[in-house]
């Protein structure tokens, strides 16, 4: 009887497991069963807001549209159709043909008004004008002197190669048995001869320019001048070299010196004063003088492109003032400003200062 009790206590205790695993998962499946309902109602819901939303934003109630459309009348000159929706016209001549009756009633007023009073600005801008033109006429006699001195000095390089070389002016050079003093090199900083310092720095300075590059995208275009910009196109960069033709030491090296060819640099007295001879040292001797012709040729070249760039500076300064002039009694301006002219007696309307 005790195993049999046991047996039938084990048996009822099974059941009794599965019943409850069955119960368990009966309430598993339907607290699922209501959260995908629940679910699928709530996308359901916003699926059905959004397309609402989305049919509001691309065609308006129609009825409203009707609704406002007929209370409001286009504003165009004896028109009296109802306007377009979200306009105040019902065609853009309407708008038009306000705009033109506004200026015809408003302009005549405020032109007459312009006239009776001086204005300070358009005087002053005369004034600026007068000043802009002198100062280019000023640029341009510069100019002109400017190239005078480049034909001069084209003709002085030409009567310097033409003396006969002398070897006996050579030992005559003060300095040369001197001692031998020793300075150093602005480029490099290495210390050299005084005898020697021109020539060592200049070329110095000429390996230390080829390393930077000055271009631009155009070549240089002005009429009437010549020999100005070195204007080589540099196909890797795709510019154009804007260095000075006589000082570019990229695009244009210095011709190898016969060994007959003269210096010709005309000499001076008291630093300025010209005494008419020319250096008749042999030109790769003079150490003196090196490279004085492009040093000439450069320092006119580079007061020729000063003089050059003044003018662009002029002539952008008449722009600005010509526009400013045109500008301040033009249609906009006189529709949106207004002078309020009190006394009608006094039609300069600028304060006076006591002197």
């Amino acid at each position: 009887m005790g195993a049999g009790r046991v047996h039938v206590v084990v048996l009822a205790w099974l059941i009794t497991w599965e019943l409850q695993n069955q119960a368990v998962d009966m309430k598993k499946m339907e607290n699922l069963k209501r959260k995908v309902e629940w679910k699928v109602t709530e996308m359901y819901r916003e699926k059905k807001q959004k397309q609402k939303l989305k049919r509001e934003c691309e065609d308006p109630e129609p009825s409203k549209v009707n609704d406002s459309a007929s209370l409001l009348q286009c504003l165009g000159p004896g028109c009296v159709y109802p306007t377009r929706p979200g306009s105040k016209y019902c065609s853009d001549d309407c708008g038009m043909k306000l705009a033109a009756d506004r200026i015809y009633e408003i302009l005549p007023k405020s032109i007459q008004q312009w006239q009776q009073s001086p204005c300070i600005a358009e005087e002053l801008g005369k004034k600026m004008l007068e000043r802009i033109h002198r100062e280019q006429e000023d640029t341009h006699t510069r100019l002109k002197e400017l190239e005078c001195h480049f034909n001069e000095l084209e003709a002085i390089i030409l009567r310097g190669k033409q003396q006969a070389v002398c070897e006996d002016e050579e030992s005559n050079k003060p300095g040369r048995n001197s001692v031998d003093l020793q300075i150093c090199c602005v480029s490099c900083g290495q210390a050299i001869s005084v005898h020697v310092a021109l020539r060592h720095m200049e070329r110095c300075f000429a390996k230390y320019e080829c390393k930077s590059t000055f271009g631009s995208l155009y070549p240089t275009c002005i009429e009437g001048a010549t020999r100005l910009f070195c204007d080589v196109y540099n196909p890797q960069s795709k510019r154009y070299c804007k260095r000075l033709q006589v000082l570019c030491p990229e695009h244009s090296k210095d011709p190898k010196v016969p060994e007959d060819e003269v210096c010709g640099c005309p000499l001076m007295q008291n630093v300025f004063e010209s005494t008419g001879d020319f250096c008749r040292l042999p030109k790769r001797l003079c150490n003196l003088h090196y490279c004085w012709e492009k040093l000439r040729r450069a320092e006119v070249d580079l007061e020729r492109v000063r003089a050059l760039h003044k003018l662009e500076e002029l002539m952008e300064q008449e722009q600005k003032v010509c526009t400013a002039m045109m500008n301040r009694a033009g249609l906009l301006a006189l529709m949106l400003h207004q002078t309020i002219q009190h006394d009608p007696l006094t039609s300069d309307l600028r304060s006076k200062v006591d002197n």
